[in-house]
């Protein structure tokens, strides 16, 4: 009877294990953010938009960091009355995984490593509501700081280094995941003037920048999906 009874106990000891380690698997994968409107450079808040002229769509860059969407939106949040909205990452991690490709950078002085990780860069976009043409620019940002950010998965436990040396301008990455997950990127300068992309604590208020689409003639806007459907396998 007693080694019945510790038996018992270990199993539900290991169940118990496991319940947690799962779950700790997934900890933070919930995004609770908000629409805001602002100027081009997210100092000073603008009047927003009607919420008929526009929609948004979160599709993922796969393999890359910058470039075209290669997937559907299969996150679907609901945008409420007073523009917030939770994404559980939880619920869509099967669909990214699906969606997955192998890392390709478009900027050819990037790279990897370990070279076989993959990573998924969620890149929101506002766009017509019955079209694929930009209305807004969108960007993550810090609530506090007022800093543009990138939310990007990674595979496994890697890091992402690189420069762009042009006159006197420097632009490095450096850019280290612990762990697989989601990774939040940010650009800052450096103590030397160079400008650093890398890995950032998750700010404390996270936001949705919509500011006004780029003028023809100015920099490249961001990337207009090229698939709307679902998700490639």
């Amino acid at each position: 009877m007693i080694r019945l009874l510790l038996a018992l106990m270990a199993a539900a000891s290991l169940l118990a294990g496991c319940g947690k380690s799962e779950s700790g698997s997934h900890h933070g994968w919930v995004l609770h953010s908000q629409v805001r409107f602002f100027a081009p450079d997210l100092q000073t808040a603008s009047a927003p938009l009607p919420r008929n002229t526009y929609r948004l769509f979160f599709p993922y860059i796969a393999g890359d960091l910058y470039g075209p969407a290669t997937t559907g939106d299969f996150i679907h949040p609901v945008i409420n009355a007073d523009y917030t909205f939770e994404i559980d990452f939880s619920r869509i991690h099967q669909d990214l995984l699906r969606s997955l490709q192998p890392t390709e950078f478009s900027l050819d002085y990037l790279k990897i490593d370990p070279p076989d990780t993959r990573i998924a860069r969620l890149a929101p976009l506002a766009l017509q509501t019955d079209g694929i043409e930009q209305v807004a620019a969108a960007d993550w940002m810090d609530a506090v700081s007022h800093e543009r950010l990138m939310l990007v998965y990674v595979d496994r436990p890697s890091r992402i280094t690189g420069a762009l040396v042009r006159n006197e301008y420097t632009i490095r990455y450096n850019v280290r995941a612990t762990a697989p997950g989601y990774v939040w990127i940010a650009r800052r300068q450096t103590d030397e003037g160079e400008q650093m992309y890398r890995e950032v604590d998750k700010p404390e208020t996270v936001v949705l920048a919509l500011t006004p689409p780029q003028l023809p003639g100015g920099p490249p806007k961001a990337a207009v999906p090229v698939r709307t459907g679902t998700p490639a396998p």
